[in-house]
């Protein structure tokens, strides 16, 4: 563990490490703000907020095939100050909407659309950067202590958050989701990342426009057998956890658990779960990592049914911790392989088809549970979303690709350009 930590002494890491800590952390408070300050308004409702929370996805989704090109085109800690900076000027634009008492929601949904934008812009560099700050061999410790980081900002930014939102007002959690990612980008002003060289393979031509570059990316990406099997999985993993769990759990809390309170011990379970997950992956070395991670997915199963049968908070708080180590040792070992077997040249594009697949479907998880579970009922429609777990976190597993690749890199060594 202390060989690990000594990456934080590596100062272009650090600096990205603090960089992402701090941007992640004003990405958990972006939503807390913003849902008090639509909520506190005279006509402010629950729809308003879901149009501006929809608005901000759409658009990330919507450009994030650009930021992939862009950010194999381009310098990539560029594209994050940029992104960060963007993202900064927007959110500091909707705080002062806010604070200044006057809010027209078309000003506010194109501030949303903006913020995501730069969203889409920044991560499939800030994915891709990973190699260019460490050496090969301390890829998976960088990304478990990036995913560490991740998950002690989502718990400090909750904190964060409703302390301002008590203290003073919603408006000022927005404006400090804004000076975090001004203090991001700073950070990475005075980063160095090192320059790798990239290598084309023998059938890609030197870029030529935007659609030639994207349809070069679905290539590379569609070419990996080991790579569209698991994210084809997460397509239907990610809009299930978001449909069942998310949107039915505190259902199930209300009507069999006791309400609020028992809920949020549950949520805070499977925080802990990532932070434990984070630990955990930073010390395995699995000889075949993407076998290792598509196996520990079967641990998201148990939540699924315990929530169903309405078994007690503790046991449905014990599977989500589960489910929450699960998720980090998968996510760690995951964007480990990414970095080990993807071509350089084109990380950032295969990232974002990564990130547009794998989510894909989660808007229509989230849409769909609701009507399923007043069709069908509750416990059937949680048991049906983990059922449908179980048999995409199972395919993946026959294929070869899937089970075998190595820890190792399998790339040709990179020649220089």
């Amino acid at each position: 563990m202390k060989g690990d930590l000594s990456l934080l002494r590596e100062r272009d890491f650090l600096l990205f490490f603090l960089a992402r800590t701090s941007s992640l952390t004003g990405n958990v408070i972006a939503p807390l703000g913003l849902a008090f300050a639509v909520l506190a308004l005279p006509d402010g409702s629950p729809s308003q907020l879901g149009l501006l929370l929809g608005t901000r996805t759409v658009a990330q989704l919507g450009l994030i095939l650009l930021g992939g090109v862009l950010a194999d085109r381009f310098p990539r800690r560029r594209l994050i100050i940029v992104g960060e900076t963007v993202a900064g000027c927007s959110q500091a634009l909707t705080a002062a909407v806010f604070l200044h008492g006057s809010v027209p929601m078309n000003l506010l949904i194109v501030l949303a659309a903006v913020n995501g934008a730069s969203s889409a812009v920044s991560q499939p560099a800030a994915t891709a950067i990973i190699p260019q700050l460490v050496d090969a061999e301390r890829i998976q410790p960088a990304n478990a202590l990036l995913r560490l980081a991740a998950n002690l900002s989502r718990i400090g930014g909750v904190f964060t958050g409703g302390v301002l939102i008590a203290a003073v007002a919603p408006g000022w959690a927005l404006a400090a989701d804004a000076a975090t990612y001004f203090f991001s980008a700073v950070l990475l002003m005075f980063s160095r990342p090192r320059t790798l060289p990239r290598a084309l393979t023998a059938t890609e031509a030197p870029p030529t426009s935007f659609l030639s570059e994207l349809r070069s990316g679905w290539t590379e990406f569609s070419s990996l057998r080991w790579m569209w099997p698991v994210v084809s999985q997460f397509a239907v993993v990610n809009a299930s956890f978001g449909g069942a769990i998310m949107v039915l759990g505190p259902v199930v809390a209300e009507q069999e658990l006791g309400g609020a309170v028992a809920w949020s011990v549950v949520l805070a379970a499977h925080s802990a779960g990532f932070v434990l997950g984070s630990l955990i992956a930073i010390r395995i070395r699995p000889r075949y990592p993407l076998r290792t991670g598509v196996f520990v997915t079967f641990g998201f199963f148990p939540a699924y049914v315990f929530l169903a049968a309405g078994s007690p908070t503790w046991l449905i708080a014990t599977s989500m911790l589960a489910a929450g180590i699960c998720i980090d040792v998968f996510e760690v070992l995951w964007r480990t392989t990414v970095h080990t077997h993807v071509p350089e040249h084109a990380m950032s594009r295969i990232s974002s088809y990564d990130s547009l697949v794998s989510f894909i479907c989660t808007p229509l998880g989230l849409a769909v549970a609701g009507p399923v579970a007043a069709h069908i009922g509750i416990a059937e429609t949680l048991l049906l979303s983990g059922v449908l777990v179980l048999l995409a976190s199972t395919i993946p597993l026959f294929f070869s690709a899937v089970r075998t690749l190595p820890a190792r890199s399998t790339l040709p060594e990179h020649v220089p350009g």
